[in-house]
């Protein structure tokens, strides 16, 4: 799932930095 994730966001906003990625990552995985 995260890597699914990770890649349509990369797809969907033209490629980030490994550390933009992370951080997008680990704010999906935060609870509400």
């Amino acid at each position: 799932k995260v890597l699914w994730t990770s890649g349509y966001f990369i797809a969907s906003c033209g490629g980030v930095t490994v550390d933009e990625l992370k951080a997008y990552v680990q704010n999906q995985d935060r609870p509400d």
